[in-house]
Formats: C-alpha cells, sequence, structure tokens
C-alpha cells in the first residue's frame, strides 16, 4: 500500500506552473540545520519554484552519477536560501504591504517583488533561510480571499528590484522593507516573543490604543471590504500605554483577511497625538 502523502515543508509546486513533474518531498515539522529537504524550482524567468521530485532510485542523471543524487544535490543548494515564492494570491487584492502583513509573522520580511509574468505570484525575500522555513510550513495551502495560497523556496537567492509596476490597486509592485519598525524577529528579545502556528479564526491584537472598542474594530473591516470578527474580548490589566486582546473571525480565511488588511494599520486615540501601530498574529486560544 502506498503511504498518504505528505504536505511539504517547502510547497508543492501548484500544477498550474508546473515545469516538470514529481512532488515535493514532504517533511511534518521544519528541519533542523544541516537537515535535507526537497526545495522550489523555477523555470519562469522572474524566478519561482517548481516541485522537485524525490526518491528517484538510481536512475542515471544527465551529467553522469544517479538522478536521485543530482536531486539531492539541489536540495542542499536551497537549504540556505531566504527567498520564497507565494503563488495564487488574488491579484486585486493583495499589495506589497498584505504580503508582509501575513510573513512578518514568521521572520523578517525584507523585500517583495511581484511577477508581472505571472499575476498573482510574488517573490519574497526574508531575513534568513529559517523565516523561510517557518512561512512555508505554517502558511502553505491555507486559504485567504477565497484562494489556496502556495509557498515554496525560490532558486534565485536575493531579489533584485528591477521596474516596477502598477498593481491593480495602483501601488508599485516592489517594495523594499529593510528599514521597516515592523520587525518582529530583529534581535534575539523581539524573536522570543513570537509564538509560530498556522492560521487560526482567532487573532491576538496589542499595541492598540486604550479606547479601541468592538465597533471601531468592525468600521474598520467594513472599509477593507472584509468580515467583521464575529467576537472581541480586551484583555484586563491594561496599561496607561495601550491595550491586547483576541479577535474571532466565522472562519480562517475571513481571519487571513484581517491579517493582511488591518495588521499594522495606524489607529488614533482621542487623549493622545500620536498614532498607534495596530499588531496582530495568530492566537492559541481555542474558538468558541
Amino acid at each position: 500500500m502506498m503511504p498518504a502523502k505528505q504536505t511539504s515543508l517547502l510547497g508543492d509546486h501548484p500544477k498550474a506552473h508546473a515545469c516538470g513533474g514529481g512532488d515535493c518531498g514532504g517533511h511534518q515539522q521544519p528541519p533542523p540545520p544541516g537537515v535535507d529537504y526537497g526545495s522550489g524550482r523555477d523555470g519562469m524567468g522572474g524566478g519561482g519554484g517548481m516541485g522537485m521530485g524525490v526518491g528517484m532510485g538510481n536512475q542515471v542523471g544527465p551529467q553522469g552519477g544517479t538522478q536521485g543524487q543530482h536531486v539531492q544535490a539541489m536540495m542542499n543548494q536551497q537549504a540556505d536560501n531566504k527567498v520564497l515564492i507565494v503563488y495564487d494570491l488574488d491579484a486585486e487584492r493583495f499589495n506589497c504591504d498584505r504580503v508582509f502583513n501575513i510573513l512578518c509573522l514568521f521572520g523578517d520580511v525584507e523585500k517583495v517583488k511581484f511577477l508581472k509574468s505571472k499575476p498573482g505570484a510574488a517573490m519574497v525575500e526574508m531575513g534568513d533561510q529559517y523565516a523561510v522555513h517557518r512561512a512555508v510550513f505554517h502558511l502553505n495551502m491555507s486559504q485567504i480571499f477565497g484562494n489556496k495560497i502556495n509557498l515554496c523556496v525560490s532558486r534565485q537567492r536575493s531579489i533584485v528590484p528591477g521596474q516596477a509596476f502598477e498593481l491593480p490597486d495602483g501601488t508599485d509592485s516592489y517594495r523594499d522593507y529593510a528599514g521597516s519598525h515592523n520587525h518582529r524577529y530583529a534581535d534575539s528579545e523581539k524573536a522570543a516573543k513570537n509564538r509560530n502556528q498556522r492560521p487560526t479564526a482567532v487573532l491576538h491584537f496589542f499595541n492598540a490604543p486604550t479606547d479601541i472598542t468592538a465597533e471601531m474594530f468592525a468600521q474598520l473591516c467594513d472599509e477593507m471590504s472584509i468580515a467583521r470578527p464575529r467576537s472581541f474580548k480586551v484583555f484586563s490589566g491594561k496599561t496607561d500605554r495601550s491595550v491586547s486582546g483576541l479577535m474571532e473571525w466565522e472562519t480562517k480565511n475571513d481571519a487571513m483577511e484581517a491579517l493582511a488588511c488591518i495588521n499594522h494599520h495606524p489607529l488614533k486615540n482621542a487623549n493622545v497625538p500620536y498614532l498607534y501601530t495596530l499588531k496582530l498574529c495568530f492566537s492559541t486560544a481555542q474558538s468558541s
């Protein structure tokens, strides 16, 4: 009996973009440093990912040696790559900031570049290869704006800006986030505060103004044309500076849309002259 196919750590290349054949090798947990794993390879010109088959036995490869040895060599070359590709994004709803907003939970996002030749595909350069591992492991095949997004490692090792074009919402197709104040892995202290997990219907919010209300969040979601949260809770023991709490949506898809659209959204407090930068992440709290 053939074993059940596992979800690939580095993402199966979507069939619509396949440039060869074979499935990615799968791991149920992110591999520690030094462990070999399957990776994406592209034949797109702009840099993408193509599923590389593993377990090919001893077929002779084109350069001598076995096919398995050649595949293993390509895997090893990708082990320290910090560039990934996201496919099947809603081209009408996504921009660079929204890609940043969902990937920043798993590592520092340095650059985002949409591919003109592949609508709905974006290259993302992360802070290191471990951020790529975390992002692909936790987000691959998650649903947002009704699409299941596909993440895999790019064969390109860095993003070259090139000439930007205009996305449907009027923003540029490329953005550099090297100096962003919203990095969550900038140092070991910040990195230790992150709790990596797969998408849930519950989001933890923090750094919100002290006068935040459920109605304020509902209005913000209406402005973004996304679903309102069905429940809202502020944690007790709030400080004089900011508050935190939980919001729950009907589905994981709705929570993902909120993460993309309102994570890092500036919020006002009537009692202070400065803006708050709202921050969101997936919560370990159980859905009601």
